[in-house]
């Protein structure tokens, strides 16, 4: 009987060196995180122009009144929106290619993490200016403890938005997987 090791990737019995796992950890994460990108920003599409009627039948219309009142405007949620779509389908090409051990895969996913990253400083850029415009607050909370939320919630969605595509460009640019993924086929 074989040893466990000498399996490769697929369970197929193999004569070379197990192949690294990488490839396919880092593929499914893409293509997870892609399906979820496409998911929220079709939502988002779909309640482009819900009003503040539609969502007090969701969330209540003390909840409502604070939704609508902070929503960015139509068109920019719409830009969002597909900006985002299109960069989870780059990603989902992108892990699919490294789950296939493809040079493109490398190539698609180094690109959809600079267009990521540009795209987060928009969003953050955005996010910023749009809170500043309602310096008021919202649902009672003093003006002075809403924008701690506001500051709060950009600088968590900052770390968890730029996450994966530092790791990425970091990693992909490692000497020893940049010589493995070479060896990969286009």
């Amino acid at each position: 009987m074989k040893n466990p090791q000498d399996f490769g990737t697929y369970g197929a019995a193999s004569d070379s060196s197990p192949r690294s796992r990488w490839p396919e950890v880092i593929g499914v994460i893409g293509i997870i995180l892609s399906v979820i990108i496409f998911i929220d920003k079709l939502d988002d599409l779909v309640t482009l122009t819900w009003t503040e009627e539609d969502w007090s039948r969701l969330v209540g219309s003390y909840v409502a009144d604070a939704i609508v009142r902070s929503l960015p405007p139509v068109g920019w949620r719409l830009v969002s929106s597909l900006v985002q779509m299109a960069l989870g389908v780059l990603l989902f090409g992108g892990s699919l290619g490294l789950r296939r051990r493809r040079r493109s895969g490398v190539s698609r996913c180094r690109a959809w993490a600079v267009l990521a990253i540009a795209w987060v400083a928009v969003e953050i850029a955005w996010a910023i200016w749009w809170f500043s415009q309602h310096p008021g607050g919202f649902m009672g909370i003093p003006a002075s403890t809403w924008q701690g939320y506001a500051a709060f919630g950009i600088a968590v969605a900052l770390v968890i938005l730029l996450a994966f595509p530092v790791f990425l460009l970091i990693w992909f640019s490692r000497s020893d997987v940049r010589a493995e993924y070479e060896s990969w086929p286009v």
